[in-house]
């Protein structure tokens, strides 16, 4: 089973995926991000310059399911993974890609109030050092909170919702755990067809 944590940037998602690893058993953390990090030494510069996101790759998107099913095979158990879907077609194709080979999803968004998602960006420091990589980082995500807003509508619709502003990265994990131990948060309804 995979535990698939969505959300906009900076609304905790990778802190409660640590912290969710802690409170299920048998569970491994993958992040999709090494999978882009390692296509932007992979592909070349040429094909890179073609999209303005990883997530824009057709390989990307294979990679995230060989990869999840992968470590499933290698760890069995739950698979935690953080990781923002804003395009619906691509969350069709990334968990209709994981319900085909027979490993249910838990979508799970969390979604805390847009003041507060704006002061944790503001808070980011992505490279301590490199204030204008950093600058660079915050910028992307503020560019990016209209497009999450928008995609809500529909995550809403299979995924159980957390607002999780109020909450620690701890208290997020335990409620997300709780709805997964209880059946709230149910499998992705997507077959590959």
């Amino acid at each position: 089973m995979i535990v698939w944590i969505n959300g906009a940037f900076s609304a905790g998602k990778t802190s409660a995926a640590g912290e969710l690893v802690d409170l299920i058993p048998n569970s491994t953390l993958y992040d999709p991000e090494v999978t882009g990090a390692a296509l932007r030494t992979l592909l070349p510069q040429k094909r890179l310059a073609e999209v303005t996101d990883f997530q824009d790759l057709p390989i990307w998107r294979r990679l995230v399911v060989d990869t999840a099913a992968a470590l499933l095979a290698e760890m069995p158990g739950v698979l935690v993974v953080p990781m923002t879907l804003l395009r619906q077609e691509y969350r069709d194709e990334i968990f209709g890609g994981l319900a085909s080979r027979r490993i249910p999803v838990r979508h799970v968004a969390l979604s805390p109030e847009e003041t507060i998602l704006r002061g944790r960006i503001a808070g980011r420091e992505e490279f301590p050092g490199d204030a204008e990589q950093s600058e660079r980082v915050r910028r992307w995500a503020y560019e990016h909170i209209g497009a999450y807003r928008d995609a809500l509508g529909w995550i809403a619709q299979d995924a159980y919702v957390v607002d999780n502003g109020p909450l620690t990265p701890r208290a997020t994990a335990e409620r997300i755990a709780d709805a997964v131990r209880t059946g709230s948060a149910m499998p992705c309804p997507i077959v590959q067809s």
